[in-house]
């Protein structure tokens, strides 16, 4: 886009595709920002209050940013430490009727207290058997902590 007299500058208050980053400064057309940027919150004009309350918010995000990770670091803590009990109906010859699936793991964890969704549960395939099992647990980026579970039969 050509820097024309005309254009208009906004600061940006989220990323846009094609434009910017949150925080940059462009150039762009006056239309454009009074009709779509200004009203929608997506681009503010650069003054000094805008800035203040741009970086306010980075560093509000960031504070948020920083509680979620402890939060997750903690998990990824309790994880190991707390043993899960799954009780299946088993057949005659010591193999389960069905199989303990992703969801039945996020369940009884969510039971004992830990927040897991089934997505982060990253069986390789399905538990058919009795017995003490090590299940990969995804917590965050690149974190990932083993759980036990202990498959038995259920009372009769």
């Amino acid at each position: 886009m050509s820097k024309k007299a005309s254009d208009m500058q906004v600061l940006l208050m989220q990323d846009v595709k094609n434009l910017g980053k949150t925080g940059e400064t462009v150039r762009v057309r006056p239309g454009y920002a009074r009709n779509y940027l200004l009203p929608m919150g997506i681009a503010a004009v650069p003054d000094a209050s805008t800035l203040a309350a741009l970086a306010a918010r980075e560093k509000k995000m960031a504070e948020m940013e920083a509680a979620r990770e402890e939060s997750l670091k903690d998990l990824a803590e309790r994880i190991p430490q707390t043993n899960i009990t799954l009780e299946m109906k088993v057949g005659p010859d010591g193999k389960l009727y069905g199989s303990v699936t992703n969801q039945m793991i996020a369940d009884a964890m969510k039971e004992a207290g830990l927040e897991i969704l089934a997505s982060n549960v990253r069986l390789e395939e399905h538990i058919k058997e009795v017995g003490q099992f090590e299940v990969p647990i995804h917590v965050y980026g690149d974190v990932t902590v083993q759980a036990r579970i202990w498959v038995v039969k259920a009372a009769d």
